[in-house]
């Protein structure tokens, strides 16, 4: 069972960034409505895969919310938001949503990390001090973006501060949450790491 919500969670959340290309693509055009469309069609795909694995992502219902809203909002008022804020918007409701679960207790990288490491430890101290440090990455690079969607439209600067800074903060930050957890346990709980390493080699057997 533990094995098939790792394999099934993992593999349904990587396609995550497809409902955001499809989106950017077609609302890039100009098809606003079939841009949110697209994306949320996705988006409830993967939220329906993680869901019937067990493994469901405050990020994937948080990516099929913003479509809703995007969709609704589009259709209701026209694209104008979207036309002028769309940059902000979408990072300032990851940024709200990432503050959150650290303001509720739960920050969100704990469910990705769930899925790679034993169940033996996820109450553990140090598996929370964790998970609020990597989540705080993700909510200072998600609030530092959408304050850069903002200065994007204000500069006309769109492609530089509104897509490849962005995109590279956020590719540094998983890069980040891919390679801090081993050091850190390494550190601070040498017993722990051995454990994951041997939890991750029962579950390859």
């Amino acid at each position: 069972m533990t094995q098939n919500v790792q394999a099934g969670g993992s593999a349904a959340t990587n396609f995550g960034m497809v409902a955001w290309i499809v989106y950017a693509v077609l609302s890039g055009g100009g098809h606003w409505i079939a841009g949110s469309l697209g994306g949320l069609a996705i988006a409830l795909a993967i939220a329906g895969q993680e869901y019937r694995r067990h493994a469901t992502k405050i990020m994937s219902c948080t990516t099929a919310a913003f479509f809703v809203f995007s969709l609704v909002t589009t259709i209701a008022a026209g694209p104008m938001l979207f036309k002028h804020y769309n940059i902000s918007l979408t990072w300032a409701v990851f940024a709200i949503v990432t503050w959150v679960t650290l303001l509720i207790g739960f920050p969100f990288t704990i469910q990705y990390a769930r899925e790679q490491t034993p169940p033996e430890v996820w109450k553990e101290p140090l598996f929370m001090r964790l998970n609020v440090i990597l989540t705080v990455v993700f909510g200072v690079v998600f609030t530092v973006n959408a304050g850069l969607g903002v200065l994007a439209l204000k500069t006309g600067h769109l492609l530089t501060l509104g897509l490849l800074l962005p995109l590279s903060l956020l590719a540094a930050a998983i890069v980040f949450s891919a390679r801090y957890p081993k050091g850190y346990a390494q550190r601070f709980a040498p017993d722990w790491a051995a454990r994951q390493t041997a939890g991750a080699g029962q579950a390859n057997e």
